[in-house]
């Protein structure tokens, strides 16, 4: 669709006049006008602020999203994966800029480079601030709720991170961008939603509040409460996994179980209980075995297969390194030949 004709449907979706439009991007009526018959185009610098009346990319207004092939994606995928091998956490990021400036408008771009820079703690000023000029365009221009939240969700913790006071009070403003939970619309999902969709919710739901009551649960856990008070926090933490997979393949799930577990055995085998601490490292054992079969993993929780939650580590990735951190740690040595022999055949089933 020519420029013209995109400019002049996006205004009558919207349902705003020339003048409207005009008063908004500081240009006279005609000239929008003009803009509309295709006698004349509009200014480039002018491009950000139409995207932003009309809600909508660049990209779109000149119908360049099939342009952003599959092709490029992996390449640029590629690209990652080599820096990421060599290490080189500036190289990565210098990468993500790059792309988010050839495609502004696909918003998880802007999550995955955020991301990175809170896992490797990449908190000069500068870079921050480069965080969130990227944030508060999101924050006008992005149209995904969800998305947006788990943007607000990683500014929150790294705006927390800096020593920089002024930048650091941003960190309150994400916080009060998400939504309560009292407040949340999926307790009414039953008002708009029936069927298979309204099934999906609530399983959806049932998974999303389990998440986080785990993570609420070890946080009560301090470091100096006494080692037997610490075990039963894990172990409540672990007990709400273990209800929602019921003994089954949890894939990405497994992996925060699996940290508990490991917490737990750790514990145990400080105080001297090196049963208990047993019962636990065969529950770290049985639990990773089930990721080596093909069929095990087929028999998955019905809960799971409705979760949508942001997952960008693959579940193998976690495990291997938990696996190979248990290997370092003395509390485990009187299990190192077990978990040798674990991780040699996990990392043949899933190399790097």
């Amino acid at each position: 669709m020519p420029l013209n004709d995109k400019l002049r449907e996006l205004r009558k979706e919207r349902e705003i006049t020339q003048e409207a439009v005009a008063e908004q991007l500081g240009v006279s009526a005609q000239t929008v006008s003009k803009w509309e018959r295709g006698l004349l185009s509009p200014d480039i610098l002018l491009l950000p602020k139409i995207a932003l009346l009309f809600r909508c990319s660049i990209d779109s207004l000149f119908a360049m999203d099939a342009a952003w092939s599959a092709d490029h994606r992996r390449e640029f995928e590629k690209q990652i994966h080599d820096l990421h091998a060599r290490k080189d956490w500036e190289g990565i990021y210098d990468a993500w800029i790059r792309e988010i400036e050839l495609n502004p408008d696909h918003y998880m771009n802007y999550a995955d480079v955020m991301l990175h820079v809170l896992r490797k703690e990449l908190f000069d000023d500068e870079r921050i601030l480069q965080m969130l000029s990227l944030a508060e365009h999101a924050e006008k221009c992005c149209t995904d709720d969800a998305l947006r939240n788990e943007i607000y969700r990683i500014m929150l913790q790294i705006c927390a991170k800096s020593t920089n006071e002024k930048i650091k009070r941003k960190a309150q403003y994400y916080y009060q961008k998400l939504p309560m939970i009292q407040h949340s619309r999926e307790i009414y999902a039953g008002c708009v939603l029936s069927g298979d969709a309204y099934d999906n919710q609530i399983k959806y739901n049932v998974i999303y509040f389990i998440n986080l009551a785990e993570c609420a649960v070890r946080q009560l856990i301090h470091p100096d409460m006494p080692p037997e008070e610490k075990i039963l926090r894990y172990q409540k933490a672990a007990a709400l996994y273990e209800t929602v997979l019921d003994g089954k393949y949890g894939g990405f799930w497994d992996v925060p179980l699996l940290g508990n577990y490991r917490m737990i055995a750790s514990l145990y085998t400080q105080i001297g209980d090196t049963e208990n601490a047993a019962v636990y490292m065969q529950r770290i054992f049985d639990t990773v075995e089930r990721h080596l079969s093909e069929s095990v993993k087929q028999d998955i929780s019905v809960l799971l297969h409705a979760t949508s939650l942001p997952n960008t580590t693959p579940a193998e990735t976690s495990v291997k390194k938990l696996l190979r951190c248990m290997l370092k740690e003395m509390l485990f040595k009187p299990y190192s030949r077990e978990i040798a022999d674990l991780l040699k055949r996990y990392t043949d089933r899933y190399p790097d």
